[in-house]
């Protein structure tokens, strides 16, 4: 069976944005779209706590507003789609997703990111960025542009066998998005260079980035030779919050691409510190790869 996609919505406001990106990943692939849109309201600021049936009122009466908001939305824009609409009352949608979604009928999930002075992700857009175990396609709200490009933030300086799975999945993801949008695809990677010893003279950028292709594992630079893209790399010393944010203007690129750690336990809850910082300064789309994916 054909994957599907799924689209979240926890704001009515926002919600265009990712419906548009599912619709054109949707078309030619016929795939089917699941919408899940969700709504709560908490009776715990109440000085008293109302009987069952009138808490059921409400929610009842909140879902339905909910759903007349969307309709028109999705009549105007997936008029010709197989999609589907899912309105859930939950507290905490991300828990939903973990005891309720059964990702393996799901390609991705999709959703949008919205940005502006205050904020770059909501606590759901977190949620999502460390747990979900699908590729998640955060579509910024303020960057539908047209002929941007494709950037792939490559971790090239590992032999580990996930880092380089990590890796092709990123660069073969990179490609199709490239092909399919007629855009160019670029892999980069950041050479760290410690802040301290650059400004004590002691490493220098350049000294760093000479010949840096050259040092990288084998297994990482045959990766690149074999998809041809060894000229489009971008290579560059210096911390990645910095690096990354960077070349995704110099390139003009309106999606970026970033693979998640993947750890367990405690440290299971970040991407990676570095990585969220990098994050924190980009304005475009991101899709985020977990291991495996």
């Amino acid at each position: 069976m054909d994957k599907k996609l799924l689209v979240l919505i926890d704001s009515v406001e926002f919600a265009r944005t990712a419906i548009l990106h599912a619709k054109h990943k949707a078309i030619g692939k016929q795939k089917h779209i699941d919408i899940v849109a969700f709504a709560y309201e908490s009776a715990g600021n109440i000085l008293f706590s109302p009987p069952a049936e009138q808490l059921q009122v409400i929610q009842n009466t909140r879902l339905a507003t909910l759903k007349n908001e969307l309709i028109p939305l999705l009549e105007s824009e997936l008029s010709e789609s197989d999609y589907s609409l899912n309105i859930i009352w939950h507290e905490a949608p991300d828990q939903w997703l973990a005891n309720e979604s059964d990702f393996e009928n799901y390609e991705m999930v999709i959703k949008t990111r919205h940005i502006d002075e205050q904020c770059q992700f909501s606590e759901l857009d977190w949620q999502l960025i460390r747990f979900t175990p699908l590729p998640l396609y955060l579509a910024a709200d303020n960057t539908w542009r047209n002929n941007t490009n494709v950037l792939a933030a490559l971790d090239l300086g590992s032999e580990k066998a996930t880092k380089y799975k990590l890796n092709k999945d990123m660069i073969e993801t990179g490609l199709a998005y490239s092909k399919h949008y007629g855009c160019q695809f670029y892999p980069c990677y950041t050479v760290h260079v410690s802040p301290i010893l650059r400004d004590l003279g002691i490493v220098f950028s350049d000294e760093q980035v000479l010949n840096a292709f050259e040092k990288l594992p084998v297994i990482q630079r045959n990766l690149i030779i074999e998809h041809d893209l060894k000229n489009n790399l971008h290579i560059k010393a210096g911390l990645a919050e910095q690096v990354i944010p960077s070349i995704a203007a110099k390139l003009n690129a309106g999606l970026v691409i970033m693979g998640s750690v993947g750890n367990i336990g405690i440290k299971g809850k970040l991407i990676g510190n570095t990585a969220e910082k990098v994050m924190r300064l980009l304005k475009t789309d991101l899709l985020i790869l977990p291991p495996e994916c």
